[in-house]
Order: C-alpha cells, then structure tokens, then sequence
C-alpha cells in the first residue's frame, strides 16, 4: 500500500501545532493572574477554534459573562471539549424552554491551578477599573517592574501614577487633573480603599501597589538590569540619604543624580529648564520626583518631553521612608488598610484636617458609590 508522506507530515504538524495552542492558552490563564485573553494574546492562537476560545473568554473580570463555557485539563493529552460545531472547542449554553431561568456559567478555569509565573507572562496587557473616572490598571507590583524593565530595554520610556484616597478626592475637586492623570502610562493604586471599592464594585484589582514599597522593588530591579534611576524632590537632605540607602541595599545600583529643588520652583521657568537640562545630561532610566501630590504630576507633566526614554513616578514622601528620616508602618497595618493611622499618629498636627475631616467621610461615599453600581 502507498503512504502519502507529505499528508501524514502535515496532520503530525497540525497535532503538534494544536497541542501547543493549548498550551499557550493554559500558560496564560493558569497563573490566575488573569481569566481572560485580550487582544494582545490573540497572534499565539493558531488554530481557528482557539479564536473562537478567545472571544469566549476576552472579557476582564466583573465583565458582563458570555454564553460560553470553556473546560480546559492540565495534560494537553487528555484536553477533551464536546461541542456540536466542527473544529469547535467551545460549548454553546443550551437555551432553556418554558422560561426557566438558565444557572449562570461558570467562570472559565476558576478551578486551574496556580503556577510560577514568568516575565512573558507578567507582560501582559491587563484590564482597568474605573474609579471616580480614573481607569486604574489591574496590576501587581511585579507587573508593573516587569512592563518597565521590558520597555526601558526597548528604549522607551512612561509615567506612573499611584493614586490613593485622598488622590481621588482632589481630583474630583479639579477636573483639569483627571485629563492630565488620564495621559499616565500606567495608574496603580496605591491606597486599600481603593481595593475594597474595587472589590465592591465586582471588578476587583488583584492587590496594592504602594510607592514606597514600589521605590524598592523597581530600584532592585534596576539594579539587576544595569538601568540608573535619578532623584527629584524630598527636603533637603532625603535625595542623597535616600542614594546612599538604596546604593548600599543595592550595590551594583547606578545613581545618575539627585536633585533637591528649592520652593517654588516649579513656578520658575528658569529652574525648571535648569532641571531638564541636568535630566537630559544625566540619561537616567527612571525618575523618581517625590514632590506630594498634585504638584509632582505637573513636574513630570513639565519634565517628561526632555527624556522621553526614561519612567517618571511620582512618589509623594518615599524618599523621606527610605532615607530613614521618617518610619514606614508596620506591614500588618499595611495589609489592613490602616497605614494611614499610622501616619496620623506621626504627624497628627499636619495630618488630621485631611484624613479626619477630608478623607474619611470621601472614602465612605466611594465605598458605598461603588457597592451600589455592582
């Protein structure tokens, strides 16, 4: 009997193809980082029929559910998905007669198990959830490390922005900064409150991502990948005590300059075109301008066209934590959304008016703002 070699070659190159389909979907969804592709995920799906698994499962979570359900098994082997629909791996949801009311479907790989996670996979594009108008992205702190290292390598460079509670409430005072917040490359929420509204709200961000943590994580990380990071802002003396803190928890760190302007400057076209130059002079990868919020926003604003390669954050009062002139609070109160307390101990005389008299009662409105529009 005659072997057509060139056929069979063909359907054992399709298997192979089809097996590593599925397992890029799975290397995307296991993590449970997301239960969702986007766009970006769609050019590693090969086969017609993983298309039509994407457009099941494109949808961010607290999105509206489609009618599909998707079962995927771990052994690419055994990965078996009845469907009436040739080349299908996706099962209608059978509609229901007499009106009864179809059991809402379940939600795709809920029950996959967690595995290592990988900078390609860090990568990601996520979704965002919309907070008082601002799109926050759902990130954590090792994706948000891994988007800048990735792009700092490419050459190209953005801006984050962490807002908190009391970030929000200033916002809602001033229209002309929700435009110019919504210009940020990234938006990350630095504040549990803000967690708790986005959990109320059915949409939930997967953690925190504080500043001052995020100036040492990112510093690390910096470290290791030979990128420099510049210091902005501070009172007098955090810059340089901060520089040498984060050089001797980080040896191989390269410091392209600090930077302690004096007040006012940002009203003074001079010193603002002083600080471009030394930017555009030093070259650094990242920028940390620690001015207190709204002011180092329109600081980077000013700043960021005179080294478009780099990240600029901004993160109000970390330097003054990490030269060690003031104590960050104890990581339970970090993870119980109580820092602000902390803090307020601290400083009670600066701090009351605005977590006391401001913040609170702001916080309240948006928790149950957002509880009501689930």
């Amino acid at each position: 009997m005659e072997i057509n070699d060139a056929s069979t070659t063909k359907e054992v190159n399709e298997n192979q193809l089809a097996e590593r389909s599925d397992r890029a979907i799975l290397n995307i969804l296991q993590d449970r980082e997301r239960t969702y592709l986007t766009q970006i995920d769609l050019p590693i799906v090969t086969r017609p029929a993983s298309t039509e698994i994407a457009g099941a499962l494109m949808m961010a979570p607290g999105a509206a559910k489609s009618n599909f359900s998707v079962r995927l098994e771990s052994d690419p082997q055994s990965t078996s998905i009845k469907s009436p629909l040739r080349n299908s791996r996706v099962e209608p949801s059978i509609a229901r007669s007499g009106g009864a009311i179809a059991r809402p479907g379940r939600r795709p790989l809920g029950l996959v198990p967690r595995r290592s996670r990988s900078l390609t996979r860090l990568l990601r594009a996520p979704a965002k959830v919309e907070l008082m108008g601002i799109g926050i992205d759902c990130l954590t702190e090792k994706q948000v490390i891994a988007r800048v290292i990735s792009t700092i390598r490419d050459g190209s460079g953005g801006w984050i922005v962490t807002p908190n509670v009391d970030h929000l409430r200033i916002i809602r005072q001033r229209p002309d900064l929700l435009a110019l917040i919504n210009e940020a490359s990234l938006t990350v929420a630095d504040g549990m409150p803000l967690i708790w509204a986005s959990r109320l709200k059915g949409t939930p961000l997967p953690e925190r991502v504080a500043g001052a943590g995020l100036i040492l994580s990112l510093t690390a990380a910096a470290a290791r990948t030979k990128a420099s990071i510049f210091l902005l802002g501070g009172d007098p003396g955090d810059g340089e005590a901060a520089a040498a803190r984060l050089k001797q928890l980080n040896p191989a760190l390269k410091i392209a300059g600090v930077i302690c302007p004096s007040p006012g400057f940002e009203n003074d076209p001079l010193q603002m075109a002083e600080i471009g130059n030394a930017l555009h002079s030093a070259k650094p990868d990242i920028v940390y301008a620690c001015f207190g919020f709204p002011k180092q926003e329109f600081v980077i604003h000013a700043l960021r066209d005179r080294l478009p390669s780099a990240w600029f954050l901004g993160l109000g009062g970390s330097l003054a934590i990490v030269s060690g002139r003031t104590r960050r609070a104890p990581r339970w109160m970090q993870r119980a959304g109580v820092e602000w307390a902390w803090r307020l101990g601290l400083e009670p005389r600066r701090l009351f008016q605005r977590y006391i008299i401001n913040d609170l009662p702001f916080a309240i409105r948006l928790l149950i703002g957002s509880a009501v529009q689930r």
